[in-house]
């Protein structure tokens, strides 16, 4: 009987724990939504098929292609040749911004102080594409033909480097209301 009651409890413990955990992320989202740095990429071409898939599209960046250049060029190097140090495929890069917090550079992370107008964002290169925040948006179906105009995907940025998608702006720097 004492051990049907101990897997009672440990089970409702279990199920706390994970609430708390899943709440904690949630609550740490949120702030980055409402203090996070306000950055806007530039969006880069992608296949405009993704729009005709369904109730997403495909996002890509026109500031991380030389980045996604460097990375892999790097990696043949640091493969090919014994003791070299290779940039990891997920890290930091560093971001300036202008007066419209627009992204006009990108740089990996070397380790140094940021200057007033710089961010510190988290990148992962996946199946050859450097992503920064997120490679997908998604949006109400029957809604593909509005977003197809987006040339900007605004951001929030957390201290953490995280960054949360959290508008598309068309070539005006207008958000795109689904």
């Amino acid at each position: 009987m004492r051990t049907g009651n101990l897997r009672k409890w440990l089970a409702g413990l279990v199920i706390l724990l994970a609430l708390i955990a899943v709440n904690a992320g949630i609550w740490q989202k949120e702030q980055v939504l409402k203090q996070g740095a306000v950055m806007i990429l530039q969006l880069a071409p992608v296949d405009p098929r993704s729009l005709m898939q369904g109730d997403y599209m495909v996002l890509n960046y026109a500031i991380t292609r030389s980045l996604q250049q460097e990375l892999y060029q790097q990696r043949q190097v640091c493969d090919s040749v014994p003791q070299t140090p290779c940039l990891p495929v997920s890290g930091k890069i560093i971001v300036a911004v202008n007066e419209h917090r627009q992204v006009t550079q990108a740089r990996f992370d070397s380790g140094d102080p940021l200057k007033p107008d710089e961010l510190r964002v988290n990148y992962h290169m996946n199946a050859g594409t450097l992503t920064v925040g997120t490679d997908a948006y998604f949006f109400q179906e029957g809604h593909g033909e509005r977003f197809a105009s987006a040339r900007y995907g605004a951001f929030r940025v957390g201290e953490d480097g995280s960054a949360l998608l959290t508008a598309m702006l068309d070539e005006n720097g207008k958000m795109i209301q689904p």
